[in-house]
């Protein structure tokens, strides 16, 4: 049994790979998404090429640990997202609520992508799989 399987079900495995699916399909330019749990874990990954999506889920969680304590530390409120601006494209991630434990959405966009429209489509996803989550 893998950590995630601790936390997570089959069913809400599956879930969550039809919507990281229906994600890649609504924004073209988004080329990969992932969820991991908080501690850096990979639960699902939709990826192209050879990105390892344990060794992504791993930096995100650090990276979203450092973003939540730069907010704490400057006063600025709950940390909602955090978008990386790289030379060819940009990283999107955000937490996920889930009944059992936090995860971490990391989404990739070519450098071409529209920032409002990539956030939209994540932000969804995210809200989606939290209001599935809570039923069950």
């Amino acid at each position: 049994m893998t950590v995630h399987e601790q936390c997570l079900s089959r069913s809400e495995e599956a879930v969550i790979n039809h919507h990281l699916d229906a994600l890649m399909q609504q924004e073209q330019e988004i080329c990969g998404a992932v969820v991991s749990t908080v501690d850096g874990f990979h639960v699902a990954a939709r990826l192209t090429g050879s990105l390892s999506a344990e060794k992504l889920s791993a930096m995100a969680s650090s990276l979203l640990a450092i973003n939540e304590a730069v907010c704490r530390e400057s006063s600025m409120g709950e940390c909602r997202d955090l978008v990386v601006e790289a030379s060819q494209g940009r990283i999107l991630l955000m937490d996920v609520p889930h009944p059992a434990q936090k995860l971490i959405l990391t989404v990739l966009c070519r450098a071409k992508t529209t920032m409002g429209k990539a956030l939209w489509s994540a932000r969804s996803c995210r809200e989606s799989l939290g209001r599935v989550f809570s039923r069950t």
